[in-house]
């Protein structure tokens, strides 16, 4: 879900900062859009590290268990 997320934050705020070009009192839609395209990178990058972190611990718990053959 987190990798879905982050893509779909990269997505509007490319959209923001490349596709509309209305100017919109009070708004930079263009940082709006760098900020949303920040954010959604983070994401993705903490969901994979999140993801590889939870692999790595599943395969030490069954390397250590004396019990597994």
């Amino acid at each position: 879900m987190g990798i879905g997320l982050g893509i779909f934050l990269m997505i509007i705020g490319a959209v923001l900062t490349f596709g509309i070009t209305a100017d919109v009192p009070g708004l930079d839609l263009n940082a709006i859009g760098y900020i949303l395209m920040a954010a959604g990178l983070a994401v993705v990058i903490i969901s994979v590290l999140l993801m590889m972190a939870r692999r790595d611990r599943g395969r030490d718990e069954i390397r250590n268990d004396p019990d597994v053959v």
